[in-house]
């Protein structure tokens, strides 16, 4: 009996000693990673803000590209609506219709059409810090819809070939040009409102965004402080069973009432 508890005694002398080493460990180490975890929510925060700074600004040069195209096709129907009736005027109006669509709506739809693209690469930056941080269900949110921006890239790069096209069957007074207009003017009215959808989303995701941001710098110090007290309270309990196991080592004879 008096041998089996000082072996027990030396066992809880040794895990008492491991777990007060270890609490305390974790009570202090708990801040000392506190600012490099603050550190790594700052850059993960500031590389969001980036992306989402990028995104905004790329739809708004897309937004003011389709805006400045639609308002060129009309420019350009409203001349052909004026077209003389003389041979001469009328040829030469009809070239001026077809140089106003190689000079200003196709290059505003090929602008667009490039910051889209550069939309698509902020997305994706923000949705794999999302998605990283998804993992922790409390921390999860939601990001940017990929297949609708899928679909304004797919729809841009179909409407810029159109636009050359135009702007080819104008300068050969071919038939099919007031159908290729309106086609192109179809796409032009769809692609601004899918933009303005997405800047929609764009604000919604960066509001997302900011509560989370706060979430997180607003847990960082009283996590820190709660495992901090969690682990000083586990310690003090390992002192109560070190005194206990030290007793029992020290006065194998006795037991813990302190009769033989």
């Amino acid at each position: 009996m008096n041998v089996c508890k000082r072996i027990l005694g030396i066992l809880a002398l040794l895990l008492g000693a491991a777990g007060l080493l270890l609490s305390l460990a974790v009570g202090v180490g708990v801040w000392v990673v506190k600012e490099p975890v603050t550190a790594h929510a700052t850059h993960i925060s500031e590389r969001v803000d980036a992306a989402l700074d990028l995104v905004e600004q790329k739809l708004e040069h897309a937004r003011t590209s389709l805006a400045n195209a639609a308002e060129r096709l009309e420019n350009v129907k409203e001349e052909r609506r004026k077209l003389p009736k003389d041979s001469q005027r009328w040829d030469f109006a009809r070239r001026t219709a077809a140089r106003t669509v190689q000079r200003s709506l196709a290059p505003e739809l090929s602008d667009a059409h490039k910051d889209l693209h550069e939309v698509a690469e902020g997305a994706v930056v923000v949705n794999s810090v999302l998605e990283d941080l998804g993992n922790l269900p409390f921390l999860s949110e939601t990001g940017l819809d990929m297949d609708r921006l899928a679909e304004m890239n797919s729809r841009i790069a179909r409407v810029a070939p159109a636009a050359w096209e135009l702007s080819r069957l104008l300068g050969e007074a071919d038939p099919e040009a007031d159908a290729q207009m309106s086609q192109v003017e179809q796409f032009v009215n769809r692609l601004r409102e899918l933009v303005a959808d997405y800047q929609t989303q764009v604000t919604q995701v960066r509001e997302r965004t900011t509560a989370l941001k706060a979430k997180v710098f607003a847990w960082i110090t009283p996590a820190a402080i709660l495992v901090s007290a969690v682990s000083f309270w586990i310690a003090l309990s390992q002192l109560c069973i070190l005194s206990r196991a030290w007793s029992w080592i020290r006065q194998p004879g006795r037991n813990p009432s302190g009769r033989e």
